[in-house]
């Protein structure tokens, strides 16, 4: 006899998929946070599975006819070890852009001054150097030495208002949790390759990521900074080992 109570697979997953709709319309982060160990690794297993289906249909429908040049993942695969480029596409990789682009979705002034520390050192090194995050040749010291020091201000003055930035947080958490996403999407992109008619396809050649960053950002705030690495790592999986 079949039990009336019992979820099916399917329900599961329509479900997830509605809360990262209604999440991704109007965010919120001030979600009851789940510390069910069990059912956490559940969810993100789930989150994963929903993310690789649209990103194979994505495979599928937009690279048999596109020419996406050199993604940043095989720029970064030619300067290491096949070794080397597992392990920071699975661990070190998805920690360091956790902390850039998410830590700081809960606001702490630990949190935020991390989390412009990295994304410092990472528009200076792009910007201001023209080289990579990776690169530790052309003036290491100088793109980590002004890093340090913004993210030392930022630390000071948001510990000393944290009251301010709390509220402002809560206020306006809605375009903090966009503005990650952008940011995070604009990272991704090597605009050096970016043509005219690149531009004009910039929203669905960006697809894979925006629904990777919107869905991440929820399981930051609902589940935790941890799983929201594991939930990059597992994303990272299989693009690292098809990069070897």
């Amino acid at each position: 006899m079949n039990n009336p109570s019992k979820i099916s697979f399917k329900e599961i997953v329509v479900r997830k998929l509605k809360i990262i709709v209604n999440f991704l319309r109007k965010p919120d982060n001030d979600l009851t946070r789940s510390y069910n160990v069990k059912k956490n690794f559940r969810s993100i297993l789930i989150f994963y599975l929903i993310h690789l289906f649209f990103l194979i249909v994505w495979v599928i429908a937009v690279t048999t006819w596109i020419d996406l040049d050199c993604p940043p993942a095989a720029k970064i695969r030619e300067i290491m070890s096949p070794l080397n480029f597992v392990l920071y596409a699975v661990i070190f990789g998805p920690i360091l852009e956790e902390t850039i682009f998410r830590l700081s979705l809960v606001f702490k002034p630990k949190y935020l001054s991390i989390s412009i520390l990295l994304l410092s050192y990472v528009f200076i090194s792009r910007l201001g150097y023209g080289v990579g995050h990776l690169d530790i040749e052309e003036h290491l010291w100088v793109r980590v030495i002004i890093s340090m020091l913004i993210a030392l201000f930022t630390y000071f003055i948001s510990k000393r208002y944290a009251t301010y930035f709390s509220n402002f947080w809560d206020a306006n958490f809605r375009w903090i949790y966009y503005l990650s996403i952008i940011v995070f999407v604009s990272l991704h992109v090597d605009f050096a390759e970016l043509t005219p008619a690149k531009f004009l396809l910039f929203p669905l050649l960006t697809f894979p990521q925006l629904i990777f960053a919107s869905i991440n950002g929820y399981i930051r705030i609902k589940y935790g900074f941890i799983y929201a690495c594991l939930f990059h790592s597992l994303n990272n999986i299989l693009p690292a080992l098809a990069g070897l």
